[in-house]
């Protein structure tokens, strides 16, 4: 819950400093790099991620490689999705034009 936490506060952050950045605020932006450095430096967030200037990477999974189709989030703990550990769809159920096993048909 706490990587979640420490992802919404580094994104927001992030957003803050991009606004600013393209508005010529650079004051802003850096204060909005400041804060959010300060509050993942609280306690509770410490440790829930590496901040490095504006990118954010995660130190637990949110489990979003696990929605079908999905891959990563923006700021995984992963390179890449690790392996599932569910049976892909088509091998746990026969195709719909399998015939049935012989003790399945009816005999006339």
């Amino acid at each position: 819950m706490w990587g979640n936490a420490a992802s919404a506060l580094a994104g927001a952050g992030r957003e803050l400093d991009g606004w600013a950045r393209r508005h010529g605020r650079g004051d802003t932006a850096a204060r909005a790099r400041s804060l959010t450095a300060g509050l993942l430096a609280h306690p509770l967030l410490t440790g829930t991620g590496t901040l490095t200037g504006t990118a954010f990477r995660r130190r637990s999974c949110c489990l979003y490689y696990r929605v079908p189709g999905a891959g990563v989030c923006g700021d995984c703990c992963f390179s890449r999705p690790p392996g599932s550990a569910r049976p892909p769809e088509s091998a746990e159920r026969p195709p719909e034009s399998a015939e049935p096993p012989e003790s399945d048909r009816s005999v006339p």
